[in-house]
């Protein structure tokens, strides 16, 4: 169930609109009312706050999951994972909109829509970044967001089920929540980005293997050595850039990247999840024997 619960959310996906149900705006609401009654009492800005607005609904899907994910043989599971999945794999628009809408700005030297594109694949509003710099910085940012809305997903789905694809999304939530509010608490923002961190650790390193596999093998493990004692993202992000055959960044070599590279590393991304589905699919096939 696992297998095809995660085929049919990659499939439908690609075909929800942006935003609704599975965007932040419900969470942001519901956070910064917690937010508001905790605070005065001391309980928000550390840990314990994260926990409080975390633990209850990864409980409440927990049991959800253990009471009625076997119902009409597991076909009530099955749907709960793919909402689940659909859910943690984020509600901006799909990875190939976003991808297209920058290469085509860039392209025709639009710097204005370019950089709103370049947002967009960032995840959030990011420094203005020159022309020619562009297509370097989407592909990096393209990488993490790809760990964050699809590989660390599947990873904590795959492990957890239901629970562990929500309780995913759900941290990453309360990271944004505790970067766009001044008022979130320093204790809360540490915490949660700590937190993060902590669950991509796994994933990152997966995600890696897989890029190398997808592409250059020796120069992602390259770029992946050398950038040891930088933060994961960055590293995930610089392997991923060798695995494209790009030379590392500490090189006395300028990358003069276009469009073409943003493609380059959406294909690979591509190529990275089909490793993991055909690894998944072998397990699968392998504990049927």
């Amino acid at each position: 169930m696992t297998l095809l619960a995660l085929i049919i959310a990659l499939l439908i996906n690609g075909q929800l609109s942006a935003g609704g149900w599975r965007s932040a705006r419900g969470f942001n609401r519901y956070a910064d009312w917690l937010r508001q009654r905790l605070m005065p009492m001391r309980l928000w800005n550390h840990a314990g706050g994260l926990a409080l607005l975390l633990v209850p609904f990864v409980v409440l899907l927990g049991v959800l999951q253990l009471l009625i994910g076997h119902w009409l043989f597991g076909a009530v599971g099955l749907v709960l994972g793919v909402v689940a999945l659909c859910f943690a794999f984020g509600g901006g628009e799909p990875l190939e909109t976003e991808v297209a809408s920058f290469t085509a700005a860039w392209r025709r030297g639009d710097e204005a829509e370019a950089q709103s594109a370049l947002n967009a694949l960032a995840g959030t509003a990011i420094a203005p970044v020159a022309m020619e710099q562009m297509p370097e910085v989407a592909a990096t940012h393209l990488l993490r967001r790809g760990r964050t809305r699809l590989f660390a997903p599947i990873f904590w789905f795959v492990l957890l089920g239901p629970v562990g694809a929500v309780g995913y999304r759900l941290v990453v939530l309360a990271r944004a929540f505790g970067d766009c509010q001044d008022n979130a608490g320093p204790g809360y923002c540490q915490r949660a980005e700590q937190l993060v961190a902590l669950l991509d650790w796994v994933p990152d390193r997966l995600m890696a293997a897989a890029l190398a596999l997808g592409g250059h093998f020796s120069a992602a493990a390259q770029a992946w050595e050398q950038s040891a004692g930088t933060a994961d993202g960055d590293r995930l992000s610089q392997a991923g850039l060798g695995a494209l055959g790009l030379p590392p960044a500490d090189e006395a070599v300028t990358r003069d990247l276009t469009a073409e590279a943003v493609d380059d590393a959406h294909a690979l991304l591509r190529r990275a999840l089909y490793i993991w589905l055909a690894v998944l699919a072998a397990g699968v096939l392998l504990g049927a024997l």
